[in-house]
């Protein structure tokens, strides 16, 4: 039986565009650090894939540091940027929640029971710094639940009090239009493996004039940024994956026409038994959040697995000891929903066969536990 992803919110197939440009990279004996000709061909690569990261996110007043990954991305600000204080949300990536930098205060900011950021929180506790030397880490759609947070809002609240603010938009781009200058982000972390690009490079994008001291040193690499020979090719397959984010963008509305026919039908199968989370406000076109009251996500999982589909639930799970969804407990989900949920993501190349499929072995399970 041929396996079906409905997981693309861990990570996408690589587009057949970019692997062709890495391919057509790794031939060349490329460094942008060398003057010769080889080296010219690298620092065009490099320069025209920068360009189109961009041109996608509206980001020409922007700097842009290609790192390993979204998750050194934002290590790097937090760690280099001369703040006192970091805000961030109870329901950011790991990638944030556990980078804590020695010397720096780190407060955590609620989250209300719909999915969104607790604006009036954030508003007190920026209020309780002594000065404005501070930076805000929220991000723009949450990894589990795709719930679409209020960041020009929460971007005004940060610059009127003199803060500096910091989005990560790993999981929106290619889904949701994404503007930097409209959100008004000073910092955004940002991964090709999200978007049809190659594992093991991200960015970290800077307004201009803005600075930090860099993670990883050593060469001149990235303007002094970020040292160590360049991904090449990596950064090359980054560039074309980014060609393609326009038109995946305009096949979202299709994606979310499923996604909400594959909540219909597990809610009508499920009803009471059957939680979706925050469906109730803005949230990703291609997540689905479903609690099953009854049982647990990790079961869950291997009974999809066992028919051949790939799923996730929003903790991570190891040695057979299921963890509470973080996201889930900032938001004051009762553990019989907040243990049990599993994420469904979707994407353009899905199919209702596909969807079908997934509702089916979900009501074969559903119906056996409920005997």
């Amino acid at each position: 039986m041929q396996v079906i992803y409905l997981d693309y919110n861990a990570t996408t197939k690589l587009a057949p565009t970019a692997l062709q440009k890495m391919q057509e990279a790794y031939e060349l004996p490329l460094n942008n650090s060398s003057t010769h000709n080889f080296g010219r061909i690298a620092s065009k690569l490099v320069e025209e894939a920068r360009t189109e990261v961009k041109n996608i996110l509206n980001a020409h007043n922007y700097e842009v540091t290609f790192t390993g990954s979204s998750t050194e991305a934002t290590n790097t600000l937090f760690r280099g940027l001369d703040v006192a204080t970091i805000l961030v949300s109870k329901i950011e990536h790991d990638s944030v929640l556990k980078t804590r930098p020695q010397g720096k205060n780190f407060v955590e900011i609620n989250v209300l029971q719909n999915g969104l950021i607790d604006l009036d929180h954030l508003k007190a506790e920026i209020e309780k710094l002594e000065n404005a030397n501070f930076l805000v880490s929220i991000m723009l759609a949450n990894n589990e639940t795709g719930s679409i947070q209020p960041v020009e809002e929460i971007a005004k609240i940060t610059h009127q009090k003199g803060g500096l603010y910091h989005c990560d938009i790993v999981q929106a781009i290619g889904k949701i239009e994404v503007d930097l200058e409209k959100i008004n982000a000073d910092f955004a972390s940002i991964s090709a493996h999200k978007l049809n690009g190659p594992q093991g490079v991200g960015a970290l994008l800077s307004r201009k004039a803005l600075e930090f001291t860099p993670l990883i040193t050593g060469g001149k690499q990235e303007k002094s940024k970020r040292a160590g020979t360049t991904n090449i090719a990596g950064i090359a397959g980054f560039g074309a994956a980014c060609k393609l984010v326009s038109a995946k963008i305009k096949q979202q509305e299709e994606v979310k026409k499923l996604r909400d026919y594959l909540e219909d039908e597990i809610c009508k199968i499920g009803g009471a038994d059957v939680r979706i989370f925050c469906n109730e406000i803005a949230r990703l076109p291609n997540t689905s959040y479903i609690g099953l009251r009854g049982t647990d996500s990790q079961t869950q999982l291997i009974n999809f697995d066992l028919n051949n589909i790939c799923v996730s639930a929003g903790p991570a799970c190891s040695s057979g000891t299921l963890a509470e969804s973080k996201v889930l407990k900032a938001m004051g989900i009762s553990p019989e929903f907040s243990t049990s949920a599993i994420r469904v993501s979707l994407s353009s190349e899905t199919t209702k066969a596909e969807v079908d499929r997934f509702i089916a072995v979900w009501k074969e399970f559903y119906e056996r536990i409920k005997k």
